[in-house]
Parts: C-alpha cells; sequence; structure tokens
C-alpha cells in the first residue's frame, strides 16, 4: 500500500493521491458534484475512509494460491475448487479480463489475479466405507464451486492487489450511486400518481372531489419531501452513509469446511477422511456471494479464436 501511506494519515492538505480519489468518486456519482461549494472537502473522510479499508481487505484477502495442472493434484484448494483438471486453463483462459490482458501483454507468462467463484452444496446418497464394512444409501452433501472468473489480472501480487482494492472502492461507489437512483424511482412513481390522480380529480364530481384533492396534498408533500433529498448538497449524507461504514456493505466472510477428495462435506473435525479449508466469501460486492482468493498463473498460453473454436468442436463431439 505504499504509495497511499500519505493518504490515509488523514493530513488537512490534499495529496496528489487524494484528489482524483475524491474525483473518481464523484464521477462515479454525479458529475455536477463538482460543482458546489462543498467540493472537495465534503468528500475527503469518505472517501479516505472507504480507500483505506478497501485496501485492508484487498491486502488480507487469502492467496495467492497457485493454479496450475500441478497444483491440482497436490493443493487440496485448488482441487475443491475445480470439478475436473481439464478446467483449470480452461478457468483461466476464458476469463475476458485474462484474454485482455493477454493482448496486451503477449509476452507474459505469469500473472496475479482475484479469482471468484460460485460456491453451491448439493444433498444425495452415496457410499461410505465404515470400518470394513461399505454402508449404502448414506446421506451426503457435496461441495462444488462454478462460473470462475478472474479479473484484476497484473504482474506482481501487490499490483495486483492494489487494483482489486480499487475494485472494491468503485463497488462501494456504486452503492451510494444506487442509494440515490433508488430515491430517483421513487419520485418517478410519486410523480406518476400525482398525475393519476389530478386526472380523475378532473373527472370526479362534486362529491368525490373533496376526498381526491385532500389525497393530492398528500401525495404532493410526500413529493416535495422526496425533492429536497435529491438536492446535490445532500448527496453527501449518501457518501457518508456507505463510505464511512463500508464494512456494512462489503466484507470477507470465511467459512471453514471439512472436504474429503471428492468434495464431500465431512463434520467430523477429527476425520482422517477429510481436510480443513477456509473458503472466503466476498459478501455485498454483488447480487450473489462470491468465494474469492488471490491467485497466481504460471506458463500461461494465450489460444487464439479458432483453437478456441476448435477445442469446443472436439468437446461437442465427444
Amino acid at each position: 500500500m505504499g504509495i497511499f501511506g500519505h493518504l490515509f494519515a488523514h493530513d488537512q492538505n490534499d495529496t496528489p493521491e487524494l484528489l482524483p480519489a475524491i474525483d473518481r468518486a464523484v464521477v462515479g456519482v454525479e458529475p455536477l458534484l463538482k460543482q458546489t461549494h462543498s467540493y472537495p472537502e465534503a468528500f475527503r473522510k469518505p472517501v479516505i475512509t472507504a480507500l483505506e479499508y478497501t485496501h485492508k481487505l484487498a491486502f488480507s484477502m487469502p492467496g495467492p494460491v497457485a493454479v496450475d495442472l500441478d497444483s491440482y493434484a497436490r493443493d487440496a484448494y485448488v482441487h475443491a475448487i475445480f470439478p475436473s483438471m481439464e478446467l483449470v486453463p480452461e478457468a483461466i483462459r476464458s476469463s475476458r479480463a485474462m484474454q485482455d490482458y493477454l493482448r496486451e501483454h503477449p509476452a507474459t507468462d505469469e500473472v496475479y489475479a482475484l479469482m471468484g467463484m460460485r460456491r453451491r452444496e448439493k444433498s444425495l446418497m452415496g457410499m461410505e466405507l465404515s470400518g470394513d464394512v461399505i454402508q449404502r444409501d448414506v446421506p451426503q452433501h457435496v461441495v462444488y464451486f462454478t462460473s470462475h472468473t478472474i479479473e484484476n489480472p497484473a504482474p506482481s501480487e501487490e499490483q495486483a492487489r492494489e487494483q482489486v482494492a480499487w475494485s472494491l472502492f468503485d463497488r462501494l461507489v456504486n452503492k451510494v450511486a444506487k442509494r440515490i437512483a433508488l430515491r430517483k424511482q421513487k419520485m418517478q412513481a410519486k410523480v406518476q400518481e400525482k398525475d393519476l390522480l389530478m386526472a380523475r380529480i378532473h373527472a370526479a364530481n362534486e362529491q368525490a372531489r373533496p376526498a381526491l384533492e385532500a389525497e393530492l396534498s398528500g401525495r404532493l408533500s410526500e413529493l416535495q419531501t422526496i425533492t429536497r433529498t435529491l438536492e446535490l448538497h445532500r448527496y453527501t449524507h449518501d457518501f457518508e452513509a456507505v463510505l464511512l461504514n463500508p464494512e456494512q456493505h462489503l466484507r470477507l466472510n470465511p467459512t471453514p469446511m471439512l472436504l474429503d477428495s471428492m468434495g464431500i462435506r465431512r463434520n467430523n473435525e477429527g476425520s482422517a477422511q477429510g481436510t480443513s479449508i477456509i473458503f472466503n466469501d466476498l459478501i455485498g460486492f454483488d447480487r450473489r456471494d462470491w468465494t474469492v482468493t488471490l491467485v497466481h498463473c504460471r506458463a500461461i498460453q494465450s489460444e487464439t479464436f479458432a483453437t478456441q473454436l476448435e477445442t469446443a468442436y472436439r468437446k461437442l463431439c465427444v
């Protein structure tokens, strides 16, 4: 986190790193905020707090884990997250971020990146060895992973973690923007309700009109309240609500599991059949949670599109 040492010092003077960070956050929500009298001062503390948190989060993520065919055979974690050995190079090369990186760096042979995947669990009936006796129809829980995705590739671990930190920061900023977008949607709904109510008043008779006018008065009051929350100077409250409390919106949740070589979850901690593995879930980054780890990919070769088509065709013919 070298270059951010001064930024996190909470100095009263802007540093070269801080102002671009504030600008990045503000532009990500509403560029017009740069024209307000409170810019950039009102955003200093929220941005510093959020960046400090996302850097700590990025640098505390597990890994790097070597992801290659050799590690699939010897590393219980890698074996657990990939359903088969063939999917290891496929997961690496199929990532759009990795493809873009390899096009920009064709001579590279190793990459550090963040890998995210969906952890799933299903129940089934299987066989189990108890002493010398094979038990059938034993309830089992299989843990497996899908949708492997690689993001933030970089030539070194520190650079990859730095990119991850900024990606997490952008996600927090996106949550600020969503708070405001929800209020705008609510305002539009209230405007539609008001317009419909006015149409009903226009068509109502003398007896029904007073009640409808009273209802309209309430709608107008609600609309006025929402409209005030969309004044630019009030957006700072949204930045503070999210960026000053980043752990409420984005965090790592470690989940220890005891898995055997087939991905079957074991409950007995002293079982010789399983290996204790900790999976870290990134909560709040997406609508669904991602299991994440930093990976180190070696001996990478970028495939041409024609080669990818040929590989896909061979799979279809099997």
